[in-house]
Parts: structure tokens; C-alpha cells; sequence
């Protein structure tokens, strides 16, 4: 009987053990998906300078091509 109260004490032990690991992986998960969500914004942010860019490229064009041709 000794044997098994021992042996339940362990796992009881190596339960806990495991529980206090899977909040800490939570706790850093959380982390790395506030991590995740400024990368996201950062790639929307630079996504639409780029169009802005391209937008305002493409209509610098248009203007100087209406002066180069005079329409």
C-alpha cells in the first residue's frame, strides 16, 4: 500500500508540474499573438503606402502625359 501512495504522490506532483508549464506556455502564446497582431499591422501599413504610391505614381503620370500632349 506504501508503494502505491508513493506512486500517486509522484503523479500528483508531476500533474501539478505539468499544469504550472501549460500556464506558462499560455501566458507566452498570449505574447506571441499580440506579437502576431503588430506584424499584421505593420504589413497593412506598408501595404497600403505601397498602393498610395502606386495610385498617386500612376496619376503624376496621367497629369504629365496630359501636359506633354496637351488634351
Amino acid at each position: 500500500m506504501n508503494d502505491e501512495s508513493y506512486q500517486n504522490n509522484m503523479q500528483d506532483k508531476r500533474l501539478d508540474s505539468i499544469e504550472k508549464h501549460i500556464v506558462i506556455i499560455n501566458e507566452e502564446m498570449g505574447s506571441v499573438k499580440n506579437d502576431m497582431a503588430w506584424i499584421k499591422k505593420f504589413f497593412w501599413l506598408i501595404a497600403t503606402a505601397s498602393v498610395g504610391g502606386l495610385i498617386t505614381a500612376l496619376i503624376n503620370l496621367l497629369i504629365s502625359l496630359a501636359k506633354h500632349y496637351g488634351t
